[in-house]
């Protein structure tokens, strides 16, 4: 099978188009009242396409929050969490999820670095520095466990909103998410 395009995607979002019930504005979300509105959970997880958590928690448009990055890492995503939890009136829980066979696991900070500046002028090597770390983990249930850690105790994250941050590994085998913190 071919890799997908963009425009494969455009194709095929003819056929959603044809069936699209519209999805409310935030205007209209907060104007309805709807106390399931903003989102209290916001899931952290990898940018892997077969890690989809919408998919395994069966979750409906509009029910949580995804930050998808390389790894699941937590550390990418305390921007975004600062700024939801601000802006949007507060998460009550994050979810950190990773799952088996990571390609996390197969790559070592100093791999990627190294394949990263290969591809990038040395002029620009410090912008290469400035993205670490990129995540390189050994061990899944370890590396769920330490970035919950680290969410726990880092200053910009709520002592109350700390307390709802929970580790989990999501198997790709079984489809079973398992808590691990």
């Amino acid at each position: 099978m071919a890799p997908l395009t963009i425009a494969d995607l455009l194709e095929r979002n003819k056929a959603t188009v044809a069936n699209h019930t519209p999805i409310p504005t935030l205007n209209d979300l907060r104007q309805s009242g709807d106390p399931a509105f903003p989102p209290k959970l916001m899931i952290i997880t990898c940018l892997d396409a077969r890690c989809i958590p919408e998919k395994f928690f069966n979750s409906d448009v509009g029910e949580i929050v995804v930050h998808r990055n390389a790894g699941g890492d937590a550390r990418h995503a305390l921007r975004d969490i600062t700024i939801f939890d601000t802006i949007f009136g507060g998460i009550d829980e994050i979810a950190v999820v990773h799952h088996t066979d990571c390609g996390a696991l197969r790559i070592t900070e100093d791999g990627i670095v190294s394949r990263v500046k290969a591809r990038v002028d040395p002029e620009h090597w410090h912008h290469v520095d400035a993205l670490r770390p990129f995540g390189a983990i050994t061990d899944v249930e370890e590396s769920v466990k330490e970035q919950v850690e680290w969410l726990r105790a880092h200053p910009l994250v709520r002592d109350e909103l700390g307390k709802g941050v929970h580790g989990f590994v999501f198997d790709l085998k079984t489809g079973k998410v398992e808590q691990k913190i």
